[in-house]
């Protein structure tokens, strides 16, 4: 069957017959230009706003680039500190800030939001959505109580906290105008971890947890009432039990009739959304599917609509006008959900009004935000394996033998975590240049051993995963009884064989959207290591922020804000902060002076948290504070080795479906080795939710005392090995 783009003729009959509105056909693919050009037509709202950041990505492009030019590659020698603002909580923070007026706005930890002053960073006010509460909902967030951010409209700041709860709050204030519960089924590993978004009268939001049994949908609520306007699925549910909106219907021909309904499914609409004002659409892009692999999913087969895909919905009746899908039938956590940049831009010598991202897979996909039309997909990585290019005349990706792990374990690039996940990426409109923060790192898949099992608000991939650290040496993640690849590789010894290397780096790129020429690029790997298990991995680098100064901002886990020149990638300054940025900064102007602030911190490395700004002639950047650590309540004598090889194989599978998603490469501090202060205390913080303000849940209604007991023994044997 032929890739659908947009909507194929057949779905446009089914479409004028259920919709309100018309939808479009394509005529057939546009070849891309080489030589494309970027041309800058911004709304005039947003050049009259040019000195504020009013939405994640600035303005409704959200293309995370500012019309600012005080600081430039001229003098940005000079930039230093001007401000910093501590922020509670330990855990990761990903939120770009908003500046109205003279008030920052930021949120962090669950979906605490904070109201800063812009100036000087004094605390305004402060919204706690109730963390202390939260402790057992951390347990069943996929990658720890991490939030995104805030919108604003009218006078309000719209966040989502991290138990489904969306808040309308008052901008002045703080005071709750009014709250909704956006979660359908409290019985299943539903969170809220994305920004919400503006879309006319509308503020829209998805949910996560596809990673353990959540079915995705995005839901609509009117901006003055809260009021629910309409709630969009994005997989359908069990064909017998029929279906919420028409779209459904068309979707699950593309499912096995005899799916995994009962574990969900996936498709979370967890992050990457934006909204064009002049066209009135709102743009979704949607999460993998769970289980991973499609023969466990949907064993016959099919594309599996929706997951993996971008789609462009009517605001006003909640009614799908085009999707594109970038992965049919994902069976390799390929999700959708970066962030996606609205331009206009010139093919072939016509400007085209579209949308871009560059989402896990490893392909960069231009289309048309009018009717979904392909207009160009191009590899942005260099080392991709999983598919051998797009074809454009039906809009599918050529997906190699290579990819077939549910034959036999394979090296696949780029692993599970992408080529480019959350992290926003940055299109200057002065260099028609998109920057692009971008892991190459591979992983061995390979089918979990046993037959699958749903389990109820646990993780379900049903895949274990394999990725090489610096040094070459392979760890694993695994949701189920997790061979190493040491034992995989005693019966398919070729695995590695005739395959790229595997020596894992990060970059950031300069990449001509349309022709996929990477114009310049800039190795970042030493700023993303991360050490875990006495070796060193690849983390992500941080988003990235440009100016009309000429200017790419990026932050790293080593504590470094880097400023390149937008146009050759050379390092202008690189600036020590001394915590962990991760999400993306942003630039705006007050009295005349133009500052740039980030968050910085990272739940590894201990530092309080904060919010810093940047000023021209600033001083250097104050060391972050540090807790003072607790002293051990024994010795290490005291903590005897346990070696009962049941009881430690029992525990390191359990730390790998319980733990391992956080405190290995994700927000949370390496555990092996673990302090002997924590050792002793372990009960209390996993059990008992002692450390939930620092992000850490309760885990008692997942794990049971025994359960903790292995999983603290594993932990302390691990490390008394390490250390002999």
């Amino acid at each position: 069957m032929s890739r659908i783009i947009g909507l194929s003729p057949f779905a446009c009959t089914v479409a004028l017959a259920l919709f309100t509105q018309p939808c479009e056909v394509n005529a057939g693919p546009v070849e891309s230009d080489a030589t494309a050009t970027a041309t800058t037509r911004p709304s005039p709202k947003a050049d009259e706003d040019s000195y504020q950041w009013t939405t994640g990505g600035r303005d409704w492009r959200q293309s995370y680039d500012s019309p600012l030019k005080q600081i430039n590659k001229e003098n940005v020698a000079k930039l230093g500190y001007a401000w910093s603002s501590d922020i509670e909580g330990s855990s990761k923070l990903e939120a770009t800030p908003i500046v109205v007026g003279d008030v920052m706005y930021v949120s962090s930890i669950a979906g605490t939001v904070y109201a800063l002053d812009a100036e000087t960073g004094e605390q305004r006010w402060r919204f706690d959505p109730g963390v202390a509460s939260f402790s057992a909902i951390f347990a069943k967030a996929c990658c720890g109580p991490i939030n995104r951010g805030v919108a604003f409209s009218k006078e309000r700041v719209y966040v989502a906290a991290i138990d489904g709860s969306l808040y309308a709050l008052n901008a002045k204030t703080g005071g709750i105008i009014w709250k909704v519960d956006t979660i359908i089924d409290r019985s299943r590993a539903y969170t809220s971890t994305g920004a919400p978004y503006i879309a006319g009268d509308l503020v829209v939001i998805g949910n996560s947890g596809g990673d353990f049994d959540s079915r995705g949908y995005i839901s609509a609520y009117d901006i003055q009432t809260g009021k629910l306007a309409w709630r969009f699925f994005t997989v359908p549910g069990n064909p017998r039990d029929g279906f919420e909106h028409p779209e459904l219907k068309m979707a699950a021909k593309t499912w096995d009739k005899d799916s995994r309904w009962d574990a969900g499914l996936g498709g979370t609409a967890w992050d990457g959304m934006a909204y064009d004002p002049e066209l009135d659409l709102l743009y979704v892009g949607t999460d993998n599917g769970d289980p991973w692999p499609h023969t466990i999913r949907s064993p016959s087969g099919g594309d599996n609509l929706f997951l993996g895909s971008i789609l462009a919905i009517n605001p006003k009746t909640g009614r799908l006008k085009w999707y594109y899908q970038n992965t049919p039938g994902d069976s390799w956590d390929y999700s959708a959900t970066s962030k996606m940049i609205l331009a206009d831009i010139r093919v072939r010598g016509k400007v085209r009004k579209v949308i871009m991202q560059a989402p896990k897979n490893g392909f960069f996909y231009v289309l048309d935000r009018v009717t979904g039309e392909l207009l160009s997909a191009r590899p942005y990585l260099r080392k991709l394996t999983w598919a051998s290019r797009v074809d454009m005349k039906t809009g599918r990706p050529i997906v190699r033998d290579q990819a077939r792990y549910w034959k036999s374990p394979r090296l696949i690039f780029p692993n599970p975590w992408g080529g480019h996940n959350w992290q926003p990426m940055a299109f200057n409109r002065g260099t028609g240049l998109v920057y692009i923060p971008v892991r190459e790192v591979g992983a061995v898949y390979a089918l979990a051993p046993e037959p699958f099992s749903y389990k109820k608000s646990k993780l379900n991939h049903h895949v274990n995963v394999s990725s090489p650290s610096v040094n070459g040496r392979f760890d694993n993640w695994c949701d189920s009884p997790c061979p190493g690849l040491e034992e995989i590789l005693k019966g398919q010894p070729d695995i590695l064989k005739g395959q790229p290397d595997v020596t894992p780096r990060s970059f950031v790129r300069a990449m001509d959207p349309v022709s996929g020429k990477i114009e310049w690029e800039a190795e970042t790997t030493q700023k993303t290591i991360l050490r875990y298990n006495n070796d060193n991995f690849v983390s992500y680098p941080g988003g990235v922020m440009s100016t009309a100064g000429d200017l790419v901002f990026e932050g790293y886990l080593d504590g470094t804000l880097d400023v390149r020149n937008a146009r050759d990638g050379a390092l202008l300054k690189s600036i020590v902060v001394g915590n962990p940025i991760t999400a993306a900064p942003m630039t705006y102007m007050i009295r005349g002076v133009q500052y740039v602030a980030f968050l910085a911190a990272d739940g590894r490395d201990g530092a309080k948290a904060r919010m810093v700004a940047l000023r021209l002639d600033g001083n250097v950047v104050p060391p972050p504070t540090r807790p003072q650590v607790a002293a051990p309540l024994e010795s290490s004598a005291q903590m005897p080795q346990v070696t009962d090889p049941k009881l430690m194989n029992a525990g390191r599978q359990l730390f790998e479906q319980n733990c391992a998603m956080c405190h290995v490469g994700g927000n949370a501090p390496s555990l092996i080795p673990m302090q002997e202060a924590v050792q002793h205390q372990f009960f209390d913080i996993v059990l008992g939710g002692s450390r939930v303000n620092k992000g850490m849940g309760n885990f008692s209604a997942i794990l049971s005392n025994d359960d903790a007991t292995a999983i603290r023994t594993y932990l302390i044997n691990t490390r008394q090995e390490k250390n002999h």
